[in-house]
Order: structure tokens, then C-alpha cells, then sequence
């Protein structure tokens, strides 16, 4: 009775050394290995519930550790818990090594840091050539030709191909565009008609004095007459040339914008055409005055608007 209670009285004074009797650490290790293979180890930790392990950074020499990966899974009762370490070590030395003992830190839910210590295990690190009894090296083998398939010229020409097409397809869509059907720009609007004959009456006022010296009076008349008689119809609306004067005269009397009466222009008309016709004679002044009059009448029968800026169109 007195044993029990002495139990108790320590268990609820040193509550980590009653649960220490739950913790224990077992390794596992293969009993032997070949020089430079991996070497799978198990650390098996039983703990309380609520408490936490880990492997620390420890020193597992001859062994050197490359990886470690950690699980946890609670007991079916829930009051126990284990933690299993899979470290992956190597070794390069020969021989029987002892490894161990793998010390584990517990930290309980109290917040109490325990270092427990597994058991060790002797593992054997052996050769690949520990069965032959007096290895050596292999000869020298003889060079062996290896057949390899080369593309670079296949390469080459597939470029060269490449740029040909693509020079040809350049040239084409060159040519294609060269001839393609293009819109004809619009023409120019034709000059007014009285810049026209204004033009060509200053001309055959510059020709006037060789016409009448050389006795091309009337074909010099008839140039005057046809030249204003293409202005009227342009600028009215009828056709001057195909047009008599008499036909010209009924155009013009229906003609509202006309800024001169039409029988000054009849009259001018008439007087081209007896030189033309019935063969008069012209004096120098005469012409003179009859090269004035159709630029006067051309002037004249402008529209205002350009009168008004000075005669541009």
C-alpha cells in the first residue's frame, strides 16, 4: 500500500518521468551495404500525445546523411503517438561500422525538451569487388567505329531551298504588285473658258502685225472670230463653232447672266465675218480695235466674282 502511494506522489510531482517510461527510439539498419549505395534507416520514436520529435543535427560519421523525411501516426487509443525518420545515408569506407546510437529530441506539450538515444546498429560497407581475389583493370578495348547519321548538308541545302522559295515568292508578289490594276487618277479640271480665250487672243494679238503684214488678214480674223465664238458657247452653255450667228444670237438673248447686250457681240461676230467672207480689206487700226473689242468682251463677260478679284479663276 505504501509502495503504490509512493507511485502516485512521484508521478504527480514528476509528471515527464512518468510519461518517459512511454517514450522509446528503435533503429533500423540493413546489416550490410556496397561501397557508394544509399543506405535506407528507420528511427521509430513512441511518444505521448501531445508531444513532438525530431532527429537533430547530430554527427552520424562514417556515415554521411542525404536525406530525411518524417512521419506521424497516433495510436488507436489516441494516448500514444509514433513518429517514424527515414534517413538515407552513404558511406565510403570499407570495412564494419557501427552506427548509432541516433539521438532524438522530444519536446512535450508542456513545453519540456527530452534527448533520447536509439540503440546502435553495425553495419558491414563492402566492395563490388570483395569476390574477386586479385582484381585488376580490364585491358585496353579496341576503338570501336560508331556510325552516326549527319544532316548538316541535308540541313544546308533545306536553308538554301528555304531562301530560294522565299525569293521567289518575293519576286512574284514584286510582279503582282507592279501590275496590278491601278485607279487612274482623275483628270484635272479644264481651265475656265475665259482664261482659254483670253490666252489665245493675247497670243494672236502678239501675231497680229506679221498677219497683216504677210496678207493673213483674213485667216488671222478667223482665228480671233473662232476663238470667241468657242467662249460664248463654253461659257453659255450652247456649241460656239457648230453654231451661226444668228443661232448664237437666239443662245445668247435667252441667256440671263450675260453682263453685255447681245447685239454688241452679234455685231462683233458680223464684222469677222465680212472680213471672211465677202474678202474686206482690214486696216492696221482696224485690227488693232477688233483685237481690243474681243478682249474687252471677254472681260466683261466674266463672272463678277472673278471680275471683282482681278481677273483670276
Amino acid at each position: 500500500m505504501k509502495q503504490a502511494a509512493a507511485i502516485v506522489l512521484v508521478s504527480m510531482l514528476f509528471p515527464s518521468f512518468a510519461l518517459g517510461q512511454e517514450r522509446t527510439v528503435a533503429l533500423d539498419a540493413p546489416l550490410e551495404t556496397t561501397l557508394g549505395d544509399a543506405i535506407d534507416v528507420l528511427v521509430t520514436v513512441t511518444a505521448a500525445a501531445g508531444d513532438d520529435a525530431a532527429v537533430p543535427e547530430q554527427s552520424f560519421e562514417p556515415f554521411e546523411i542525404i536525406s530525411k523525411k518524417a512521419s506521424v501516426d497516433p495510436s488507436p487509443n489516441g494516448a500514444t503517438q509514433t513518429f517514424t525518420f527515414e534517413l538515407q545515408l552513404l558511406c565510403f569506407e570499407l570495412g564494419a561500422h557501427e552506427l548509432g546510437p541516433i539521438r532524438v529530441r522530444i519536446t512535450s506539450a508542456a513545453g519540456e525538451l527530452v534527448d533520447i538515444e536509439s540503440n546502435t546498429a553495425s553495419i558491414e560497407v563492402r566492395s563490388v569487388l570483395a569476390n574477386e581475389p586479385d582484381p585488376e583493370l580490364k585491358p585496353a578495348s579496341q576503338p570501336v567505329t560508331v556510325e552516326q547519321d549527319d544532316y548538316r548538308l541535308l540541313i544546308v541545302l533545306g536553308a538554301l531551298l528555304a531562301l530560294a522559295i522565299g525569293a521567289l515568292l518575293a519576286w512574284l508578289l514584286m510582279r503582282w504588285w507592279q501590275k496590278r490594276e491601278r485607279a487612274e487618277p482623275a483628270p484635272a479640271p479644264p481651265p475656265p473658258p475665259w482664261d482659254t480665250a483670253l490666252a489665245e487672243l493675247h497670243a494672236l494679238e502678239r501675231e497680229r502685225p506679221a498677219a497683216i503684214s504677210e496678207g493673213r488678214t483674213e485667216s488671222w480674223v478667223d482665228a480671233v472670230s473662232d476663238s470667241i465664238r468657242v467662249y460664248l458657247g463654253r461659257r453659255f452653255g450652247f456649241h460656239g463653232l457648230e453654231s451661226t450667228t444668228d443661232e448664237i444670237a437666239g443662245a445668247l438673248a435667252e441667256t440671263k447672266s450675260l453682263r453685255i447686250a447681245p447685239e454688241e457681240a452679234i455685231g462683233f461676230l458680223n464684222q469677222c465675218d465680212l472680213v471672211k467672207f465677202a474678202k474686206a480689206s482690214l486696216a492696221e487700226e482696224a485690227s488693232q480695235a477688233l483685237i481690243e473689242n474681243a478682249l474687252g468682251m471677254v472681260d466683261r463677260t466674266r463672272p463678277e466674282s472673278v471680275a471683282a478679284a482681278g481677273g483670276e479663276s
